[in-house]
């Protein structure tokens, strides 16, 4: 009564989970005991497949040998091997050769009568020789063979000698004690036993065929690198009158089928691990239990999902986090009640109030920190500039040319309606060619015929793109002062523009000099963070097209075939859109 009393005062979740389990386990007990008979069934069957292909496969072999072995008894009374082994010292040559030529036939046939002949062999003493069926069809007689091979009794015993670890089927002429005249072996082919054998063991089983006084064996895997003791235990097994044991060889557990062959005096075993068996029946009954598990959490979903006080304040939860995920700050729940989810609504409305206010304080402290960064880049101009100008427009009025004066008072004002010009923070691409075209034909008349400037047209399709103001006159004036300047004459600058579809490239390339070492110098510099004042105005546009384009966009620095350094400015072109 207790414990009915102690079970009516829970929670009702928990009941309602008790209570279906209490439904859900003699279910399960019942599916258990259904597994566990099918389980015997199955392992009845896979015995009786296993016993059927064993039997198959050695009928198979006591077919195949059995031809062999009659062929070879008819063979015994052949006239050739007869008189070769009898009467070859009296017989002509050409007769001779005609009855070695026909015994060879015969040989071939021998070994054609099954796939396990790898050779069929006559020794004939009197002749010296053995006749074969292998490319040389007339061998040399090897005695010792000879002597291993022929016994007493091997006319009729049947079937397997072995001699150098090799197997035989032999039968001699006239047997018993008496001096063999001729022996017929037929040598099996252990590698065609061990492929046959290897057909039988499918599935990481394992087939042995052995002698009966385990002479020999020939297995469907390397025996030469299994365990010795495992073999002795094989060979030792006595299988009894059951066709299917279970048997354990070197610690792990076998299901163990033989067939004795009374004809071939050999017993074929066939090894399968039982895990191999049993792991298949072990999932099944895993997945039986997974089964069940899965049921017992619907069971306890379902009880969760009968409290819709919970199950909708957890809802409208879920709802308003994901709303969040996607970047959505604007939502404010409303909770009328004060239990545990109207502390969780309250707390994530301000939560979103201050991940709102915090996200927006960092998004303008950003924004207004690369503004300043720009600003301060592009108000780093070289003022020597403008103190070189004056002092070459003072020599020009002094020596009265009027011409160079218009053309260097032309140029010089449009430079500096161009970097005074403080609207816009983007220019048309060409807008900026003309500028950087000015300054550099401000330094030509600077430099009189010290330096020949090519500046290339721009292409059609690449006017129109916007980029940052100040890119090319800071580069340019970079290779003026740093490389041009001191050459006395011949100094050369050229400026061209690629464009492709994904990027504007911009070269600028002078013949001031340099060399590897002061190239990767200028790399260190151009992606140091610290302010450089020696390139200045590389470091500037390197940043500002950092800043503005991402990892993409800035300065490719190398040595170019002018024997000077060559920049590459790199702009990303968007897609779509018509400007960069």
């Amino acid at each position: 009564m207790k414990i009915l009393k102690r079970i009516g005062s829970m929670p009702i979740l928990p009941k309602l989970a008790l209570t279906f389990l209490a439904v859900l386990t003699p279910l399960f007990y019942i599916g258990f005991q259904m597994n566990e008979a099918g389980s015997d069934i199955v392992r009845e069957e896979i015995g009786k497949s296993l016993v059927s292909r064993i039997e198959l496969y050695m009928d198979i072999l006591n077919n195949d040998f059995e031809q062999t072995i009659r062929l070879q008894r008819e063979y015994m009374y052949d006239e050739d091997l007869i008189k070769l082994s009898t009467i070859s010292e009296i017989m002509p040559p050409a007769e001779r050769n005609a009855s070695i030529l026909r015994l060879k036939n015969r040989m071939d046939l021998l070994k054609g009568s099954s796939s396990f002949v790898e050779n069929a062999m006559a020794f004939i003493p009197a002749l010296n020789r053995i006749v074969s069926s292998n490319a040389n069809a007339v061998d040399e007689f090897d005695s010792k063979m000879f002597q291993a091979l022929t016994k007493p009794d091997n006319m009729f015993s049947l079937p397997f000698t072995v001699w150098d670890d090799r197997l035989f089927v032999c039968m001699s002429y006239p047997g018993g004690e008496d001096p063999q005249e001729f022996l017929l072996a037929v040598e099996i082919s252990k590698k065609a036993l061990t492929t046959k054998l290897q057909q039988i063991a499918q599935d990481n089983s394992m087939a042995v065929l052995m002698g009966s006084e385990r002479e020999w064996r020939v297995a469907s895997f390397d025996d030469q690198n299994m365990d010795e003791q495992w073999l002795r235990e094989l060979e030792n097994i006595d299988a009894g009158t059951e066709p299917v044991n279970n048997v354990s060889l070197g610690q792990k557990n076998y299901l163990l089928v033989s067939k004795e062959s009374s004809f071939l005096n050999a017993r074929l075993n066939l090894l399968t691990p039982t895990v191999q068996i049993e792991e298949p029946l072990h999932n099944y009954r895993n997945w039986m239990f997974i089964l069940y598990g899965v049921a017992v959490l619907v069971i306890i979903a379902f009880s969760f999902s009968m409290y819709r006080i919970i199950h909708r304040p957890l809802k409208l939860l879920v709802r308003s986090f994901r709303k969040i995920e996607q970047g959505r700050f604007d939502i404010a729940i409303e909770y009328q009640f004060t239990d545990e989810f109207g502390y969780l609504y309250k707390q994530l409305n301000a939560m979103v109030r201050e991940l709102k206010r915090l996200i927006h304080e960092v998004y303008e402290q950003q924004y207004r920190v690369r503004i300043a960064e720009l600003r301060h880049l592009q108000s780093q101009i070289n003022p020597h500039f403008l103190y070189n100008t004056f002092f070459i427009l003072y020599r020009m009025a002094k020596q009265e040319g009027n011409e160079n004066i218009v053309r260097l008072t032309k140029h010089l004002g449009e430079y500096f309606e161009f970097i005074t010009r403080d609207g816009t923070e983007e220019v048309m691409l060409s807008s900026e060619a003309a500028h950087a075209k000015s300054y550099t034909e401000l330094q030509s008349i600077r430099f009189s015929n010290r330096i020949m400037t090519t500046f290339s047209e721009i292409p059609k399709q690449a006017e129109q793109i916007l980029v940052p103001r100040l890119i090319l006159q800071p580069i340019i004036e970079n290779a003026f002062v740093h490389s041009l300047e001191k050459k006395a004459k011949g100094g050369q600058l050229e400026i061209d523009f690629t464009i492709t579809e994904t990027e504007l490239a911009i070269r600028i390339e002078d013949s001031g000099g340099v060399d590897e070492l002061d190239v990767d110098r200028l790399r260190l510099m151009l992606n140091s963070q610290q302010d450089v004042t020696e390139v200045t105005g590389m470091v500037n546009v390197h940043r500002r097209l950092k800043i503005k384009y991402g990892n993409q966009a800035g300065l490719q620095l190398s040595q170019g075939e002018l024997g000077g350094l060559k920049i590459i400015i790199i702009i990303p072109i968007k897609e779509n859109e018509g400007y960069a």
